[in-house]
């Protein structure tokens, strides 16, 4: 009897201790926990520090983009400037009528050229076109000079107008093009464009590849107008076409 017993009191003692352990968690897959957690934090903060970086990054791009930007306006409104400038003393030059280019031989007995006039309607269409050219819209300037040119050929503004499409080629890197327009100004009689269009034309060569022609040009420049800002400018361009070994 009291053997009985003890036998069931074993067994319910042995029941009660499975069920404990059962309940209670195992302790040989808590070292892994701790060292899975360390992993993932180590990543984590891998990955915010990348985070981190590319922003950086960014904010440098940004800025970078913000100076060039801001640079490149500078440099858009010098050179609005310079062509209001250029515009101005184109115009000025047309007003002084027959008076020769520099380093020109007067004609012996020519008539006297007759003054072209400008209408308030020509102004407004010359003055849209050149609006173009100051924007950089170069296309649509050189498109709308020629259209000026055919409407009106006789026009005191007409040399003007040839000499930007050639210049507005000239930007476009349209480089035979600009060659043929510029010719066109050096073949009006004493176009007082001519010093600029020379260089340009000399310019021209030497972009095109023909270096003793452009060699050719510039010389004529130095020549034609001494002591000017573009025989200066034609020294620069032949020194660098001598460093080139042109």
């Amino acid at each position: 009897m009291h053997l009985r017993i003890a036998c069931s009191l074993l067994v319910l003692v042995v029941a009660a201790t499975a069920t404990v352990a059962a309940e209670l968690p195992d302790r040989r897959a808590v070292p892994a926990k701790p060292a899975t957690e360390s992993a993932t934090r180590s990543t984590l903060l891998d990955l915010l520090s990348q985070v981190e970086q590319l922003q950086t990054e960014v904010r440098q791009l940004r800025n970078s983009v913000e100076v060039q930007g801001h640079e490149l306006e500078q440099i858009k409104s010098r050179q609005r400037a310079l062509y209001d400038d250029l515009d101005k003393r184109l115009r000025e030059a047309e007003r002084r009528g027959s008076a020769a280019a520099p380093g020109a031989a007067a004609p012996v007995a020519a008539a006297p050229a007759a003054p072209r006039v400008i209408s308030a309607a020509q102004q407004q269409e010359y003055d849209a076109a050149f609006d173009l050219m100051k924007q950089g819209l170069y296309d649509r300037a050189v498109k709308a000079f020629r259209a000026f040119l055919t409407k009106h050929p006789d026009s005191g503004l007409a040399d003007n107008a040839q000499y930007w499409i050639a210049e507005g080629n000239y930007v476009l890197r349209n480089f035979k093009l600009a060659l043929e327009e510029f010719t066109k100004v050096l073949n009006t009689p004493h176009n007082p464009k001519a010093p600029d269009a020379l260089l340009k034309v000399g310019y021209l060569h030497y972009e095109l590849g023909a270096y003793d022609k452009a060699r050719k040009s510039l010389g004529e420049v130095q020549e034609r107008y001494p002591g000017t800002s573009v025989a200066k400018l034609a020294a620069v361009r032949l020194d660098k076409m001598k460093k080139e070994g042109h």
